[in-house]
């Protein structure tokens, strides 16, 4: 990926390093390397300037979105001037995502930090003299690459940016070179983590965007979204019926967080935000720090998501898939092929609940509201243990906002998937749990089948139940596919 972003220059070289040793970097989540005027860079703006249009003096945000350089200097000179920079002991990097993951290093004369390999990777123009279209100026990428400590605040020279467009002979290949292997990345079947591998979160040491000490924000955005996504004041969709319309509606609301940004930030919650900053890398580097190491008793809470999501993303859009093409198959009104395909839906939704029901070993079935609470509580707190009744053990310290945020979504999916399999439960019970021969007999002798028409709107009401629920999760990223596949050649 590096090549195909910048090595299209005259004096391009590959340097390839290698850490001695785990190091500690500072992590701007979502896609904060991307240049956009989005919002990508809001919260790097807001930790260096405490805006989200960049330093004073510049014509327009835009100029500095485009000075990587510039943003790389400033982010090291902050760790810098505050003395958390040490080599071999401080945050020696900043990770941000773009296509993919990228690192800014601080110190490259940091004990944390070996050379392993530097060549040039420069091709040769094809009917050029290569080297006459070089010039001599010293301040050259690879110069700045081996720089012995480019975190101490001097201006460094930008790469030499003179491309020969028209005879670069690899300068249309190196880009899809570059998408492919960026796609690499998120072609994996586990999607719950589009992670890189070689990084491991503390995530007792995070500042969230989402917490609920940042009222106004959070007021901000519930208002937003409210007026752009037609929601009522409970959070409901409250738009139109019609089918398409609803479609659309419903990706709008699963992609909602994109749209979100911090410029609504009060001045007293912009100094929050820096303070718990501050205070958060403070307390990182004062940690000692090994694979594995995230305390005793601490939760790893990007592991519990990955879980959660690993269970259920994949599930609930098979099941919703499965409730659309029922709710088009049914209008053949074949009483043998509606219970084949009601099997099948009875069986996804039994495989999502059964490990949380228990079924009464005295009547082999259970009633009243009791048993839906239980298995309630059974299905939150397979990932939160201390939801259990009398358990001795409380939530972990510190992070509440994360803990209530997951029991939000846990009590979101598992509550819609209770009322959901109880409900084709009990169709199954009274129209399908009969034999084949019972089914083959005329209605009129006692067989009271739900019509087609009747069980369609009973489908169809559960496949928007489960559309709302993946909208409401907005797990976008990890329900995003393309229905075909191109050819490997």
């Amino acid at each position: 990926m590096a090549y195909g972003v910048m090595g299209s220059t005259r004096n391009s070289f590959l340097s390839t390093y290698q850490t001695t040793q785990p190091v500690k970097c500072l992590y701007f989540d979502g896609a904060s390397g991307a240049l956009a005027e989005s919002g990508t860079m809001d919260t790097q703006m807001l930790f260096l300037f405490g805006n989200t249009t960049g330093p004073p003096g510049r014509n327009s945000s835009a100029d500095f979105l485009w000075d990587e350089y510039a943003r790389a200097q400033r982010l090291c000179g902050w760790l810098q001037e505050r003395g958390l920079d040490a080599p071999g002991q401080g945050i020696e990097g900043i990770v941000r995502m773009s296509a993919g993951f990228e690192l800014i290093w601080c110190n490259f004369s940091s004990p944390s930090l070996r050379l392993v390999s530097r060549f040039n990777v420069s091709v040769p123009l094809l009917g050029y003299n290569r080297t006459a279209s070089l010039n001599d100026r010293p301040e050259k990428l690879s110069q700045i690459l081996l720089a012995t400590d480019p975190g101490k605040g001097e201006d460094l020279p930008a790469p030499d940016w003179d491309i020969d467009w028209d005879h670069e002979p690899f300068i249309a290949s190196q880009q899809w070179d570059w998408l492919t292997s960026s796609s690499r990345a998120y072609s994996s079947e586990d999607l719950a983590s589009i992670r890189e591998p070689s990084i491991e979160l503390l995530d007792t040491e995070l500042v969230c965007m989402y917490s609920p000490e940042f009222q106004q924000l959070l007021t901000v955005r519930v208002e937003h979204d409210r007026e752009r996504l037609n929601l009522t004041s409970d959070g409901f969709w409250n738009g139109s019926f019609d089918r398409d319309s609803r479609r659309v509606a419903m990706k709008q609301l699963m992609r909602r967080r994109s749209r979100h940004h911090v410029g609504e930030l009060t001045p007293q919650e912009v100094d929050k935000f820096r303070a718990d900053m501050e205070h958060m890398v403070n307390r990182a580097v004062g940690r000692h720090l090994h694979h594995h190491n995230h305390g005793s008793h601490a939760i790893r809470w990007s592991h519990t998501c990955d879980m959660i999501v690993n269970s259920f993303a994949k599930r609930l859009m098979q099941l919703q898939r499965l409730l659309q093409r029922e709710y088009a198959a049914e209008r053949d009104g074949e009483a043998i092929h509606r219970k084949r395909r009601f099997a099948q839906l009875r069986e996804r939704t039994h495989s999502l609940l059964m490990p949380f029901f228990d079924y009464s070993s005295e009547t082999g079935t259970a009633s009243g509201t009791e048993p839906i609470q239980a298995s309630l509580r059974r299905c939150k707190s397979a990932y939160l243990p201390w939801l259990v009744p009398n358990e001795a053990q409380g939530p972990p310290p510190g992070q509440h906002f994360i803990d209530e945020a997951i029991e939000e979504v846990l009590h979101g999916i598992c509550s819609v998937l209770i009322g959901v399999g109880l409900a084709i439960e009990e169709i199954w019970l009274r129209d399908f749990n009969h034999g084949l021969s019972v089914l083959l007999r005329d209605p009129e002798e006692g067989l009271h089948l739900q019509q087609p028409s009747s069980l369609e709107v009973e489908m169809r009401l559960w496949g928007e139940k489960i559309e709302e629920l993946t909208a409401w999760l907005g797990w976008a990223p990890h329900w995003m596919q393309c229905e075909r596949l191109c050819a490997w050649d």
